[in-house]
């Protein structure tokens, strides 16, 4: 719970400064590629989060990583930023709510589906078209196969959760014979 509101904090920040260049989107991709490139960079993490090795010595990593990746400034100053509050660890949910607050202000939401079977394309468009409806916005569908739901669907977004799963319908119907 603290660490999302401490994220969120460090991304309203890093947004207000990526809106006042007008570079959103490349703001962004660049987060995502960092948070990306240390997901898989376990020694690498091993150093920049851990606080028994000093400030300055993390800096002095991160630095001479950041020259080799040619990062823009502002993404070298959060870094920064993050590495000298001991908050370095959050980056991954500084870029989840950063790209959060871009796509809301792109008037984009991002939907998470989960299905017992992959979706096919049609059925795609259709749910794209019908949250686009719901929502007025434009919609990026993020589709997980979940084999435990049995059938159906369940959508998340914006913290609300629609669930037409066969497992939940088979758990209500279930309960309401034992009542």
């Amino acid at each position: 719970m603290i660490r999302d509101i401490i994220a969120k904090r460090y991304a309203k920040a890093y947004f207000a400064l990526a809106r006042e260049d007008g570079r959103l989107l490349e703001a962004r991709l660049e987060l995502d590629d960092f948070v990306a490139f240390l997901a898989v960079q376990a020694e690498l993490r091993g150093v920049l989060y851990n606080p028994v090795f000093e400030v300055a010595q993390r800096k002095q990593v991160l630095n001479s990583l950041l020259d080799r990746l040619r990062v823009s400034d502002r993404l070298r100053s959060l870094l920064g930023i993050l590495i000298d509050k001991n908050k370095i660890a959050y980056v991954a949910l500084v870029a989840e709510n950063f790209a959060r607050l871009v796509d809301e202000a792109e008037g984009r939401l991002k939907v998470e589906i989960a299905t017992a079977t992959l979706l096919e394309e049609e059925v795609q468009v259709q749910l794209r078209e019908e949250f686009k409806r719901i929502t007025g916005k434009e919609v990026d569908l993020a589709i997980n196969v979940d084999e435990s739901l049995l059938g159906g669907l369940v959508a998340r977004y914006e913290g609300k959760v629609y669930d037409g799963s066969i497992r939940t319908q088979l758990n209500r119907l279930g309960e309401s014979l034992r009542a």
